[in-house]
């Protein structure tokens, strides 16, 4: 039976958007009629499929913060595990949502009157809901909602923002610093720099290597400082500009994993990842072809990433995880035995969230070691360029004061 995808408008006056199984618009027309709904447009949709993700062109460009998918989250759990239904959950959170957040759940409850699963409603919104997201809830569907479908993805969520956290809170402090320090660096070879060019030149003697380097870079700055800001500023908008490009990712991606130290980091932060999404996808009950899909799509590029995509072709041949993992390692050692046994045992969730747990851990011993290595080692780089920038300025002059003195 074809599908239609619509707009119409309820007695309020609210627009909803949807699809319908019919046999011609006429019988679309009634059956919203039916719901004392009147169409607005409506046309054919390609497939089933299709039209569950299908906006009619206007498109819900809202992206949630972590916070706020979280939220949304926790109160879609809450009311569903009272007893709420599905649609009457949508149009509770919808009284306290503004703007698109508010479109966004009008979109979502259309879907769902129309026909639409919940995974097919939330499918339609990809900048919204990333594939981890929609595949565990896809999963908790095949008996209706699962409250442990979202209770998995409450869990899985809150320890990525802590992660996340933790993560930033070590690059902030050097960032300041550096942000500082280039700033600092500015305002002396702009300013204060040029100042001392003419006491310089006035002793008429050789300078010091220091001090020639030094004014050196000053003049360069000086004289092509609209060139350096229009050549920072395109920088910095090119990189915006590509940032989304997958190639450009991909290349960001292992350009982390290579950086000293905290290149690790970001390693484990990919391997976590991976086996915390294949034991919770596992534990949700999709197939693992899909899963190993979806964690592909999640994850940062890198090896981790790639070894994914490795995977997933060789288990569609006929290969076991454990054999297509332990060919490359890339995994830790400890992920390779515990993917073994878990695939073994058949309880491949229990061994690969006991393994992410262990390397979570590894990660914040990994962090706090690294937060209080930093401190250290910027005082001593400001350190060194400070007084590298005192002596430059002051040897001419200690040489001048002891050419008076000793005449």
């Amino acid at each position: 039976m074809p599908s239609f995808v619509y707009r119409a408008a309820d007695t309020t006056g609210r627009v909803i958007e949807g699809v319908l199984d019919a046999e011609s618009e006429a019988e679309v027309a009634r059956a919203l009629a039916q719901r004392s709904l009147m169409p607005l447009r409506m046309r054919p949709a390609k497939s089933k499929r299709a039209a569950a993700r299908d906006d009619l062109g206007v498109s819900t460009k809202i992206r949630l913060r972590l916070r706020e998918l979280l939220e949304f989250t926790r109160q879609l759990k809450v009311m569903l595990a009272s007893g709420v239904t599905l649609l009457s959950t949508l149009a509770l959170l919808r009284q306290r949502a503004k703007g698109d957040y508010q479109r966004l759940l009008d979109r979502i409850a259309g879907d769902i009157q129309s026909g639409a699963t919940l995974s097919e409603a939330l499918a339609a919104h990809p900048r919204t809901f990333d594939p981890f997201y929609i595949g565990t809830i896809k999963a908790g569907e095949a008996g209706g909602i699962s409250t442990a479908a979202l209770d998995e993805l409450i869990a899985y969520y809150e320890r990525r923002a802590t992660l996340r956290r933790e993560i930033l809170s070590a690059l902030t402090y050097p960032a300041i610093v550096v942000a500082a320090l280039i700033a600092a660096s500015i305002v002396m070879l702009t300013w204060v720099v040029p100042q001392f060019t003419a006491v310089f030149a006035a002793t008429g003697r050789e300078l010091p290597l220091p001090t020639r380097l030094l004014l050196a870079t000053s003049q360069f700055v000086t004289s092509h400082g609209w060139e350096l800001g229009a050549g920072a500023l395109a920088l910095t908008i090119g990189a915006w500009l590509l940032a989304p490009l997958p190639a450009v990712r991909a290349a960001v991606g292992h350009a982390l994993a290579r950086l000293p130290i905290i290149g690790h980091v970001f390693y484990l932060s990919s391997v976590v990842q991976f086996s915390r999404m294949i034991a919770l996808l596992e534990r949700a009950g999709l197939p693992l072809l899909e899963s190993l899909k979806v964690v592909e799509n999640m994850l940062m590029a890198g090896p981790v990433k790639n070894l994914t995509t490795d995977i997933r072709r060789k288990v569609t041949i006929g290969s076991s995880i454990t054999d297509a993992v332990t060919e490359t390692h890339v995994l830790p050692e400890l992920v390779e035995q515990m993917i073994a046994v878990g695939e073994q045992t058949g309880r491949i969730d229990e061994t690969l969230s006991a393994a992410a747990t262990h390397y979570e851990e590894d990660i914040h011993v990994r962090i706090k070691r690294l937060t209080t290595a930093l401190e250290p080692a910027l005082t001593l780089v400001v350190s060194a360029l400070v007084l590298g920038m005192a002596l430059a300025i002051f040897l001419p002059m200690w040489e001048t004061n002891t050419l008076m003195l000793k005449h």
